[in-house]
């Protein structure tokens, strides 16, 4: 199984691999990786492999998991399996990314905290994101409000980690689950969120190290989208 880098270092741009299989030519999978692959509801990275034998790269147009195991697809045939790659992340798209997985965060734990909704679902790409909430009664100057309280928590730069906890330990506190799902079952240890001083979550994501680096929220739309179901569309402003 692929070794996944930026569990441990969400800072790593470049990182060395071995091509461990090749599927239809072009699906790769490498014994480990720094590429974050499309999953709860935040979009993959893309990059570059650079082929250490002769220097010969292939774009990674596409990273995706399936059934734990982690595919990244290129652009045009030719590697093989034992190819030895240097593996290269855009990260100007990536460290965008984070921005708004982090501001995601941010937002989720005041709706939770003030006003104890949760998220029921989120889209976060380049240049916008979208989160739905679990909210009974439509109230646009309450998300507006939420918004505001999310930008000044932004403004304090809080520090932002990562570790390790049981599962039993995660269901014993139930003020870390935000989102209005179940963790799988077979995730005995959970990694968490830690925005120091503020909210923590189980997440397997990449964000940013310091609040400060999210830039501020700005509302580009509120919906009602039926039932308790609620959206707000956003983008980042540095």
């Amino acid at each position: 199984m692929t070794k996944i880098l930026y569990l441990q270092d969400m800072n790593l741009k470049e990182f060395e691999g071995v091509v461990e299989s090749v599927s239809e030519g072009k699906f790769i999978v490498i014994n480990q990786t720094a590429f974050y692959p499309k999953s709860g509801g935040v979009d993959n990275d893309l990059g570059i492999f650079r082929r250490l034998s002769d220097n010969k790269e292939f774009k990674v147009i596409f990273v995706r998991k399936i059934e734990n195991e982690i595919f990244h697809e290129v652009d045009e045939l030719g590697l093989k399996t034992g190819d030895k790659i240097l593996g290269i992340l855009d990260w100007k798209r990536r460290f965008e990314l984070m921005r708004y997985h982090t501001a995601a965060h941010v937002l989720s734990g005041v709706f939770f905290n003030e006003g104890n909704v949760k998220v029921t679902g989120n889209n976060l790409t380049m240049g916008k994101g979208r989160i739905d909430f679990n909210f009974p009664n439509f109230d646009r100057e309450l998300v507006e409000k939420f918004v505001e309280r999310s930008n000044e928590i932004i403004s304090s730069d809080l520090s932002v980690e990562t570790y390790y906890i049981t599962r039993d330990e995660m269901e014993q506190d139930s003020t870390l689950m935000k989102l209005n799902m179940e963790l799988p079952k077979n995730i005995k240890h959970v990694r968490i969120v830690d925005i120091k001083s503020f909210d923590k979550q189980p997440d397997g994501g990449c964000h940013v190290s310091h609040l400060g680096e999210i830039g501020k929220i700005s509302i580009q739309k509120i919906q009602n989208k039926g039932k308790n179901n609620r959206r707000l569309y956003f983008k980042l402003e540095l």
